[in-house]
């Protein structure tokens, strides 16, 4: 059973990003400022004090910088991811465009924060009420199918467990994707976390 719900997602990955492939620049630029809009336009993030947010793969996927710079201007902390291993990763604290203009590129091309920089975890951070989520795919459950090496899964355990030891609840999970990535049915297993919310230009 396991082995068959790992092809079909790995079968469903390659389907969705050759859709995201196939986007325009114009496209992907337009569709992530529409989902941005809307992520912008909810409860959790209004009401939100503290928020993970990824920062994008230079290509075939949702661009957050809108999002970056809104949370800055709204005067909220923003913490950003930093790979750690081949399975994990932290969240660390970003102070502005700026600062995460100064970010050495990972592996991905993705700018990362340094870890030997002082700067504040998220997981320590009791303000965190919204997690921004990356997906390669989502469906109307709420479920989400990730890139396939379980960093944000991994997480979110973490997370959930330390949270709990000072009785604090998990922040809001809001998936971010354009109308490309939703599909049908997201196979899922028993370490798949499922979200609060999906946000799309759909």
């Amino acid at each position: 059973m396991a082995s068959s719900v790992k092809q079909v997602k790995q079968q469903l990955r390659k389907i969705v990003r050759a859709s995201l492939r196939k986007l325009s620049p114009e496209a992907l630029t337009k569709g992530s400022a529409e989902v941005a809009k809307r992520l912008c336009e909810t409860k959790a993030y209004r009401e939100s004090r503290a928020l993970c947010v990824f920062i994008s793969m230079p290509q075939a996927e949702i661009q957050t910088k809108v999002i970056l710079e809104k949370a800055f201007k709204d005067g909220k902390r923003c913490f950003v991811p930093r790979c750690t291993s081949k399975t994990d990763m932290v969240m660390l604290e970003a102070k502005s465009m700026e600062d995460i203009s100064t970010f050495p590129l990972s592996h991905w091309k993705i700018p990362e924060p340094k870890m030997d920089e002082g700067r504040a975890s998220a997981i320590d951070c009791k303000e965190i009420d919204l997690i921004v989520v990356p997906g390669v795919a989502f469906d109307n459950k709420n479920r989400r199918l990730g890139q396939g090496a379980g960093y944000y899964d991994r997480y979110f355990s973490k997370m959930k467990e330390s949270r709990a030891k000072v009785g604090l609840d998990m922040p809001t999970l809001i998936g971010i994707g354009l109308s490309c990535q939703l599909v049908d049915e997201v196979p899922v297993d028993e370490y798949d976390f499922v979200l609060d919310e999906i946000v799309s230009n759909a």
